[in-house]
């Protein structure tokens, strides 16, 4: 992809991440000031292990798609688009309807507690979840990348806030459970626009129903691969907030949502440029341009790394002016976790953007293991510092983890592919490249 074409599909795509910045922020806001420290604590627990279980029940499926689909618009083998997504959903269904159905059997035998409470009915939001992320996935493959972005990010958070801010009014009841029941709504609402836009993308292709239908054993074998890799990945972006969770109060939980929230708004750039480039690296890949395949990667890292600058220095020198003013004074104390977290973000964007190169070029494999080296590291410094420093000592753990987890990949990269993404290019030998190329 030329830097031009680069440039501008970034500028569209970050100017609905920023949208979607604004109107994620705005929901964080209005439900921290309305819920109080610990509602919002008991919400963003329950959300977080949503996530989680989300991940299983889309068994990798939606990163399959994306990479098979967009492998297919770049290579000679035709794939029967229609075959192959009916048995995506259909397998992703039958995962879903079975994770639901444990997770409320084991609700039945745990403590009645809020967040127990709170779980049976959360977990009702993986079915809609999972068929969401699986739709958006195949969007994203077709190559209509600002149709993902908008359903992924801001739609998501805008239908969210507007219902749950909507029903908290007229309702008068300001409760974590109502937030919990409005975004399950805004998850089934979203789910039926993406599923018609699918539709009619399909109409318009003349080969959905011409080639080969990927098999069931493939999706299973293939896509549980991603899926053990995206959880212990979102096990790494979590685990911080989990163990928060157990080892200290709902409060905390609330307030390091707050910093961790804050800390999102650096990797603005970064979600806007891989949500450009993730099909494009299947497709140079698959065409075998890997010159064209490091210019771009190259381009990317800059990109990252100046727009991550740019909202990162704010943060980590004025966070507590930044906290106090927008969410008020009674979270305040998680201003010096913030200004961890974005300082974390920043120096992992030295490192480029390794983990999509992986996954969509066949070696998402070694990125299950980078992952897990560094989910091990982060929950070690965890287990070590939340007892005595709390929320700082979560951000610290989650930052290092994070910067650990970058540079791994960034030498997986160069070895298994010969492609330097790091900032500093040809300054740093990250060895011997496969294949002899130093």
């Amino acid at each position: 992809m030329q830097l031009r074409s680069l440039i501008q599909l970034t500028a569209s795509v970050g100017a609905i991440g920023l949208l979607d910045r604004v109107v994620a922020v705005g929901l964080g806001i209005i439900f921290a000031r309305w819920l109080g420290p610990d509602e919002f604590g008991t919400y963003a627990f329950v959300v977080t292990a949503i996530a989680l279980l989300c991940i299983p029940a889309k068994l990798g499926i939606p990163e399959l798609l994306t990479r098979d689909i967009a492998a297919a618009r770049g290579g000679a083998e035709p794939l029967a688009l229609a075959g192959s997504i009916v048995k995506g959903f259909a397998i992703v269904g039958i995962a879903a309807i079975a994770i639901v159905a444990v997770g409320q059997l084991v609700l039945q035998f745990t403590a009645d507690t809020p967040i127990s409470r709170l779980m049976r009915i959360g977990l009702w939001m993986v079915i809609p979840s999972a068929f969401f992320e699986v739709a958006a996935g195949i969007i994203r493959g077709f190559g209509r990348t600002i149709a993902f972005q908008l359903y992924g990010s801001v739609l998501l958070s805008g239908a969210t806030l507007g219902i749950g801010a909507s029903a908290m009014i007229l309702l008068d009841q300001y409760t974590a459970r109502i937030a919990i029941e409005t975004r399950f709504a805004a998850f089934t609402l979203l789910l039926m626009t993406c599923c018609v836009h699918l539709i009619l993308i399909l109409r318009r292709l003349s080969s959905a129903d011409g080639g080969r239908i990927l098999g069931t054993g493939e999706i299973l074998s293939t896509g549980s691969r991603f899926m053990f890799n995206s959880v212990i990945n979102m096990a790494l972006m979590r685990v911080d907030l989990l163990v928060l969770g157990i080892l200290a109060t709902e409060k905390a939980v609330g307030l390091y949502r707050v910093a961790a929230e804050g800390g999102l708004l650096v990797a603005f750039g970064y979600t806007a440029v891989t949500t450009v480039l993730t099909p494009e690296y299947a497709r140079m890949h698959k065409a075998g341009d890997r010159e064209q395949l490091q210019k771009t990667v190259r381009h990317a890292t800059w990109l990252i790394l100046l727009i991550g600058g740019l909202i990162a220095l704010p943060l980590i020198f004025g966070s507590h002016l930044v906290i106090g003013l927008v969410f008020g004074e009674s979270y305040t104390p998680a201003s010096f976790a913030l200004s961890i977290i974005a300082a974390g973000y920043l120096v992992s964007f030295l490192f480029g953007d390794p983990i999509y190169i992986l996954n969509m070029t066949g070696h998402h494999d070694r990125v299950t293991l980078l992952v897990a080296i560094s989910l091990v590291v982060s929950l070690v410094l965890c287990l070590v510092l939340i007892p005595s420093l709390g929320g700082t000592g979560a951000a610290i753990a989650a930052s290092v983890a994070l910067i650990c987890y970058r540079y791994l990949a960034c030498r997986a990269v160069y070895r298994w592919l010969g492609v330097n993404c790091a900032v500093f290019g040809g300054m740093v030998s990250f060895g011997k490249a496969r294949g002899g190329r130093a």
